[in-house]
């Protein structure tokens, strides 16, 4: 296994572990707070969305600044995209984890209410199976519509 594997591994294991804690604290400050769990969850899902959004967005202000400090110097904005700092790197990094995290916590919440609110075993399976093929369709069509860097 190479270092980005393991690290990328240890990662994945961290977001898990991290989101599930926070899960559970958040769950119980709802309860503290006399909020639903709804109320939660939507708060958390919006939160995501933001998450999810601040790369992109973040990409899209770099290359124009680029192309600015590319005008002022006289290249024509036609200069090839400098490599990133170690510090734009490790802020990649947490952005990641973060959106990790966050969708780990959406999913936590989402299972432990549908525990919570059905009273029937079966119908909690067959709602917490829908909740995973939700997520699997979102994370599958996430990349619909954005362009292939590889090409």
């Amino acid at each position: 296994m190479t270092t980005a594997g393991a690290l990328g591994s240890l990662g994945s294991d961290l977001a898990f572990s991290v989101s599930f804690g926070i899960a559970t604290e958040l769950l119980d400050a709802t309860n503290e707070a006399h909020l639903s769990e709804e109320e939660l969850i939507s708060i958390v899902l919006a939160l995501s969305v933001v998450l999810a959004a601040i790369p992109s967005s973040f990409r899209a202000v770099r290359r124009e600044l680029e192309k600015v400090r590319n005008t002022e110097k006289g290249t024509g904005g036609a200069a090839a995209e400098s490599s990133p700092s170690g510090l734009l790197e490790f802020v990649t990094l947490l952005v990641r984890m973060a959106q990790r995290i966050s969708i780990s916590i959406c999913v936590q919440l989402l299972a432990a209410n549908v525990r919570s609110r059905q009273p029937l075993r079966a119908v909690r399976i067959v709602s917490l199976l829908a909740v995973s093929i939700f997520f699997l369709f979102l994370e599958s069509t996430s990349g619909v519509g954005q362009n292939n860097q590889a090409r």
